[in-house]
């Protein structure tokens, strides 16, 4: 493997799944951070990056909030991209509402929305169906946290914001922005606000093909699939795109890319 010196790293089913960390993902991380700066893009849309940083440290990781960019503070770039101070109807549990007023909008529940925003919204019921179609009727915005049909859980597979926004896709209306991998505005904004440019000392960590490893393939850089998530070792073998490496589990990977631990041992 050529050296690295910049790693995108998703959050789930790669560092944790549930929650417990992966086997071996915070050590592995804690060698990764001498050599690299990290990026944790996840396309979580409910909570915020402070949050998941949080969630982060409680497992024993290092993380900063500074380096997470997750579907949530994306889509609160994307609204204030279209316009400032506008009126947004939320369809996300979670800690959307609060960053979206934070940033200057409003959220309205029955009064008709400049912006439809949709995440993952736990308690989602006919009656915020029927104002979502009454606002994108109007001319409202849609703006999507991300296509993910699932996200991985201890008890398995869950709905994600894709069976969400599919909703919205099944009423007629389609997002003018996707606020996750692999969307190429979303990869680009996430690699902006860290700081990071796309280039040959990239390597993008991640568990599923259809975000982590085709969002690699969007911004020309290398990608490593991880089997601890979605992915299982039979589908890695036919997958499309393929990956630049796989591995097991992102314990794997300092070893491999001769990170070495303390004693000066390599993996």
């Amino acid at each position: 493997m050529r050296p690295y010196s910049k790693l995108i790293v998703d959050l789930d089913g790669t560092l944790y799944c549930g929650p417990d960390p992966v086997c071996g993902a915070v050590e592995a991380m804690e060698r990764l951070r001498s050599t690299c700066s990290i990026l944790f893009l996840s396309n979580n849309g409910n909570h915020a990056p402070e949050r998941l940083a949080r969630r982060l440290r409680g497992m024993g990781f290092e993380a900063h909030a500074d380096e997470v960019v997750c579907s949530l503070n994306l889509i609160v770039e994307a609204v204030s991209e279209i316009g400032d101070r506008l009126s947004v109807l939320v369809i996300s549990t979670g800690d959307l509402a609060g960053a979206l007023e934070e940033a200057g909008h409003r959220i309205v529940k029955d009064a008709r929305a400049d912006v439809v925003a949709v995440g993952v919204d736990l308690d989602l019921g006919y009656e915020t169906i029927t104002r979502a179609l009454k606002s994108l009727l109007s001319g409202a915005t849609l703006v999507g946290a991300n296509a993910d049909a699932t996200y991985p859980t201890e008890h398995g597979p869950r709905p994600a914001a894709g069976t969400f926004v599919g909703a919205m896709r099944g009423m007629g209306f389609t997002p003018a922005r996707m606020c996750g991998k692999p969307d190429p505005w979303a990869m680009r904004k996430a690699f902006e606000l860290r700081g990071f440019q796309p280039d040959s000392e990239c390597l993008l960590i991640g568990d599923r093909v259809d975000s982590d490893i085709q969002g690699a393939q969007m911004m020309g850089i290398d990608s490593a699939l991880v089997l601890s998530g979605l992915t299982g070792r039979c589908e890695a073998t036919v997958v499309e795109p393929l990956p630049t490496y796989v591995f097991d589990s992102i314990s794997a990977v300092p070893g491999v890319l001769g990170v070495h631990d303390e004693e000066g041992a390599g993996a």
